[in-house]
């Protein structure tokens, strides 16, 4: 069996955790179990608002999801939403994809991506569905939801060129207590190593918004 050809082998009917593998380390041959491969492939995983970003190599990338609603946010003050730990020094690609209510038609929500380091260089755009169908009708007013005649809405969007700018508020949600979305992108170059904040406030004061269980984000360590 130990000169058998890898083609003159009986085939497996699948791949299996426990399944070994040679490998060669430094010279000499060595096995590895499916998982130790599973491990070493896959990308990292924060369940929940708070977990550690992987940044062992360029290109590494880590999924955070919330599990949960996060606390209710009844003030302009901003609370931080997401937190991705130990971000350190190289360009960075954040991406959020956000699912949030307001209970007032009129409450919107800002959002502000933050680097509690130094990013010397900091890029974020956040797009929204609104309720618009015209390019000159007042946008702003967040809806999830097809226009007569139009596909979507048409989006609003806000940019920012520094750390901690703000992006928003809209002007409120079409309808209260349900699921709105939002998309944020960000690209930054980290000079001091540090945690990146996903942070939110509601538009009004004593008017409650909120962000939804099922929000993702993605980072991927660029440099």
């Amino acid at each position: 069996m130990a000169d058998s050809k890898i083609s003159a082998l009986s085939a497996a009917s699948a791949v299996a955790a426990a399944n070994e593998f040679v490998i060669n380390e430094a010279g000499a041959s060595k096995k590895v179990t499916g998982t130790q491969l599973l491990s070493f492939t896959r990308k990292a995983i924060i369940a929940g608002n708070s977990g550690t970003v992987d940044q062992a190599d360029i290109a590494a990338t880590t999924l955070q999801i919330l599990t949960s609603n996060n606390a209710d946010i009844p003030t302009t003050s901003v609370v931080t939403q997401l937190t991705a730990s130990t971000m350190g020094v190289g360009w960075w690609l954040a991406e959020y994809f956000i699912i949030w209510q307001s209970h007032v038609t009129t409450t919107g929500i800002t959002f502000i991506v933050s680097h509690s380091g130094t990013a010397a260089n900091c890029q974020a755009t956040r797009e929204d569905p609104n309720s618009s169908a015209t390019a000159l009708a007042t946008v702003g007013i967040a809806k999830q939801a097809s226009n007569i005649g139009v596909t979507g809405g048409l989006p609003s969007t806000w940019g920012v060129r520094s750390n901690t700018g703000t992006l928003g508020p809209n002007d409120g949600v079409d309808i209260i207590d349900v699921n709105q979305f939002t998309r944020i992108t960000a690209l930054l170059l980290v000079t001091v190593s540090g945690n990146l904040l996903l942070q939110a406030n509601s538009e009004v004061a004593s008017t409650i918004t909120r962000v939804c269980a099922g929000t993702t984000a993605r980072y991927t360590r660029l440099s």
